[in-house]
């Protein structure tokens, strides 16, 4: 099949270095001459006159969709070196076979990079913290991560190399990722350290794809100023913030071109989106079912991975490490007052609302399930005290086997009142998520961003009342 169309590549193509194609839709007879960019999903998107744009396939005729394969197939093939050479300087197996990133499962892909999965609710991701010997494109990230798109196809990786948590600091890896590199010098402090990253791999990037080119990314007050490289249908964006970090993302051209901005989805379109995610079941329980997991990873970003979960769910891009990082001190340390206020201006540009509750006196069933009924997950602040977990575990395992909920009830609001005075330790601040509730036991259910076996945990509203922080957050409609 791949020789009979680079053979029609040939007799349609046959110029050497491809720039533009004539393309004819099926219901007007209009012919297009267009660049294409990607071929992802049922759309074909292609540049005219310097802009980008997409039609859906099935409205070209069949001749032009068979032209537009031919000319990926053969651009593929006229790149192989190219591919080659990429896959050496990344120095993992990121392509396969010279085929596209976004043409393939998100899973298959992190497979070949040994990227654990993180997620499989929601939005399918996968994520690794490397060990310090680990480079990508001759530097060190300390954090990499893969995201899928609703069909479970590749939608963009994220990656933050040198940065303001991680330098100088004694939680995880510490100082070994500012170890040398190649003929690189040792940074003597964190920008030098910042700058060192970029300056590698835009030198692995320039010496196979050419000198970059300026634009900015990123939406609003989020926008930065970044180098792009483009090879075929994907785009390496470099971002260097001074005194923050050095971050890599590859994305597709198109989401490139549009400079990362996406769509708004109006209240009601997302009304009807969270409606689909509550469960409801005949013993009482109701919870947020298609929540994404996000891994905390070493360092303990409890709240920004919590933050990430809920803005990601509630269709706000975000990224752990990043928001981290802009609210961390050098060495470690996170600011949960600034972090707080970094992701409501994101929230806030993607004109969502974002609410601070009070959870030491408004912790009741009535909030809790105001917010569940809508939806929308509440950010918790409390304290994950040894005995609380002690007792989330064992009565969430027990309650799977709970055939009369109401003399669960009786049991579960008895252990409440003995285990209030070992829950008064001021100690082990956390950041969770309550997802959903159940009145007729006076339970809650609980999500915490330590892998999926803590995605859905009950305890009793009178436990976590008293481990209650005080603090909490909505992302609201």
């Amino acid at each position: 099949m791949t020789s009979r169309l680079l053979l029609l590549a040939s007799c349609l193509l046959p110029f050497s270095t491809l720039h533009a194609l004539e393309i004819t839709q099926s219901g007007t007879g209009k012919t297009l001459e267009v660049t294409p960019v990607s071929f992802r999903g049922k759309n074909i998107t292609f540049k005219q006159g310097g802009k980008t744009f997409s039609l859906p396939a099935s409205s070209l005729t069949p001749e032009s969709r068979q032209k537009i394969a031919s000319w990926f197939i053969y651009e593929r093939e006229r790149n192989a070196e190219k591919y080659s050479a990429i896959q050496q300087a990344i120095g993992h197996e990121l392509f396969n076979s010279r085929s596209s990133l976004w043409n393939e499962k998100a899973e298959t892909v992190a497979k070949r990079l040994n990227w654990r999965p993180e997620s499989y609710t929601g939005v399918l991701s996968f994520r690794s913290y490397p060990s310090p010997k680990y480079g990508f494109l001759n530097a060190h990230p300390y954090c990499c991560t893969l995201y899928a798109d609703e069909n479970n196809k590749v939608s963009h990786l994220s990656l933050v190399f040198a940065n303001k948590g991680d330098y100088g600091s004694t939680v995880g890896f510490g100082q070994d990722h500012f170890q040398p590199q190649g003929d690189l010098p040792s940074p003597s402090n964190l920008n030098e350290a910042i700058a060192r990253d970029a300056k590698s791999i835009s030198t692995q990037l320039t010496a196979i794809l050419g000198e970059p080119t300026e634009q900015r990314y990123g939406e609003k007050e989020d926008r930065r100023n970044a180098l792009r490289w483009d090879f075929l249908d994907h785009a390496f964006i470099l971002s260097e913030r001074s005194h923050e970090y050095t971050h890599l993302l590859i994305v597709p051209s198109d989401i490139a071109d549009n400079e990362g901005k996406q769509d708004f989805i109006k209240d009601q379109d997302l009304r009807e989106m969270l409606s689909k995610n509550i469960a409801r079941k005949e013993n009482g329980d109701t919870y947020l079912d298609n929540i994404p997991m996000v891994n905390q990873g070493p360092k303990g970003y409890c709240t920004p991975a919590t933050f990430e979960r809920a803005m990601r769910y509630m269709q706000v891009p975000a990224d752990m490490y990043l928001l981290a990082t802009i609210a961390t001190a050098q060495g470690g340390g996170t600011n949960p007052a600034r972090l707080a206020d970094e992701a409501k201006r994101i929230i806030r540009s993607k004109a969502r609302r974002i609410k601070d509750l009070d959870l030491r006196s408004e912790l009741d069933m009535k909030l809790v399930q105001k917010y569940i009924d809508k939806g929308v997950p509440i950010l918790w602040n409390m304290r994950s005290l040894s005995k609380y977990n002690e007792i989330a575990n064992s009565r969430t395992k027990e309650r799977e086997s709970v055939k009369d909920f109401d003399v669960w009830a009786t049991a579960i609001q008895e252990e409440a009142e003995k285990a209030l005075p070992l829950l008064r330790d001021n100690s082990n601040h956390h950041t969770c998520m309550i997802i959903g509730y159940n009145a007729k036991t006076n339970e809650i259910a609980v999500s915490d961003s330590w892998g999926p076996r803590f995605a859905l945990r009950w305890i009793h509203l009178d436990i976590a009342t008293a481990v209650s922080g005080g603090g909490g957050f909505v992302i609201d409609l």
